[in-house]
């Protein structure tokens, strides 16, 4: 008979003058497991070898059986349970299926946990007004392979919930600034990063992020801009081929963002 793995109570012990084997009316002192429907039997699980009934010494009434466990489901606790008392047209087994498919889980397992996921973080109008946001990660602990994942499974994984696998992760955080000067908050985000992977002891930290520490930050300039020497010149007249960006004002200048680097005047060819 098949037995549902969530409704088996194993590695169960008992001294002795508690159940006796029901053949043989023998005083028992052992391993035990029960089933979801009250029944006891010998051996830490219904695998062991010589797996005899027991029954209870003492009168019926004194042990009471969680009516969770004498009572069958009215709602399948998942596929192929044998318990459930439901309509046929209200059960459809291809639907559980399905649903457990589209939601990336296995169809085959009673209890499946969830890997983490993927999550893409997207700062909310009150984060910019405090300039500041917490960004939530794990790293394998075998392997330099990171997740950037949400507040809610990073809760989950630091809980050690039974819904998600946190056995194979190192779950950490911390505040990514998006808000002041853009030199500043670069330095600031990218302190932070090494300040992470230095207390999980870690390397590849950086360049998961692609070493993108204004990411996120909202800047009235246009940066992150590139020419291959045919638009600006440099104050010596010779042209400039690299990346550089537009002020507020109109006015080009050398590095990524304003405060990178050396910020010098770029005059374009046109001038």
């Amino acid at each position: 008979m098949y037995a549902p793995k969530n409704r088996i109570k194993e590695n169960l012990y008992t001294p002795g003058n508690e159940y006796v084997i029901k053949s043989t009316k023998a005083n028992y002192s052992g391993f035990y497991h029960s089933l979801w429907n009250g029944k006891i039997f010998t051996g830490k699980t219904s695998n062991d070898s010589n797996v005899r009934e027991l029954v209870s010494e003492v009168p019926s009434g004194i042990i009471s059986i969680p009516p969770e466990l004498t009572t069958a489901n009215r709602i399948a606790l998942f596929l192929n349970d044998p318990d459930p008392i439901v309509n046929k047209n209200q059960w459809n087994q291809r639907d559980v299926q399905r649903f457990l498919s589209l939601n990336g889980e296995d169809t085959q397992d009673d209890d499946p946990k969830r890997m983490p996921q993927t999550f893409y973080p997207k700062p909310t109008e009150d984060d910019y007004k405090l300039g500041v946001f917490t960004r939530y990660f794990v790293v394998k602990i075998n392997e330099l392979q990171y997740t950037e994942i949400s507040e809610k499974q990073y809760k989950e994984i630091t809980s050690k919930s039974n819904k998600i696998v946190w056995e194979l992760f190192i779950p950490f955080k911390f505040q990514w600034t998006i808000d002041g000067v853009e030199s500043n908050v670069f330095d600031i985000n990218r302190d932070q990063v090494l300040i992470a992977g230095k207390n999980i002891q870690r390397q590849g930290l950086p360049e998961f992020l692609r070493n993108n520490y204004i990411q996120f930050y909202q800047s009235e300039n246009i940066n992150n801009q590139y020419t291959n020497g045919d638009d600006y010149t440099l104050p010596n007249g010779l042209s400039y081929q690299g990346l550089y960006h537009i002020m507020p004002n109109g006015i080009a200048m050398t590095g990524r963002f304003h405060g990178e680097a050396d910020d010098i005047l770029l005059t374009p060819f046109s001038s």
